[in-house]
């Protein structure tokens, strides 16, 4: 996905080089820190390039936020695809589904609570950062596409996808307050339990 913010166009390969390891660096704090734990001077550090580099190509905090927030999208979306795609269309158990549905929302990575922090934290961010709602409801639409089709093909279909996001958001964020390292856990048994629920219904 292209970067929408107001980003200076590098006019030579190098320069172009230097805004894509900008981008690659900002993406990685967003993923790790969350929105507003990226500076235009954490980025430069993190890029190896001058702190005046990040501003020549982004003129404000917000355009190299977008720019992040669309890339870390891109790179986490990616496998996730791959992994819906490669599901065999076949009945599953609840419990593997809930796992399931935790690898596409969450990722299949972010196993850590510091990075289920990380990741509510950029969605969080669009209260402070205006400019990241639009990126942000998209990279929702993509999630919940790729959940419908997972579901489908695990003879899910019937299964509402917006209630099983909501009782996975909310018991994760809960565990997370309670800090006992078994948000992921949590979160996988209540998943299934709303998946049997549904499929006795």
């Amino acid at each position: 996905m292209a970067a929408t913010g107001g980003a200076s166009r590098p006019a030579t390969a190098k320069g172009a080089a230097r805004r894509e390891a900008i981008v690659a660096a900002a993406a990685r704090l967003v993923a790790t820190e969350g929105p507003d734990g990226t500076s235009h001077r954490a980025v430069a550090a993190a890029a190896g390039v001058p702190l005046a580099a990040t501003t020549y190509y982004f003129r404000s905090l917000d355009d190299l936020l977008v720019a992040a927030v669309e890339r870390a999208a891109d790179d986490e979306l990616g496998p996730v695809t791959e992994l819906v795609a490669a599901l065999p269309r076949r009945r599953t158990s609840a419990d593997r589904v809930a796992g399931i549905v935790l690898d596409v929302v969450l990722g299949p990575d972010r196993l850590e609570d510091a990075d289920l922090q990380a990741h509510y934290e950029r969605f969080l961010a669009g209260g402070r950062h205006p400019a990241l709602r639009p990126v942000l409801r998209q990279t929702r639409r993509r999630v919940d596409a790729l959940l419908t089709e997972a579901l489908d093909r695990c003879g899910h279909a019937g299964a509402d996808t917006a209630q099983l996001v909501a009782v996975l958001d909310g018991t994760v964020i809960s565990a997370l307050v309670e800090g006992d390292g078994r948000a992921r856990v949590r979160a996988r048994a209540a998943v299934a339990a709303l998946l049997e629920s549904d499929s006795s219904a």
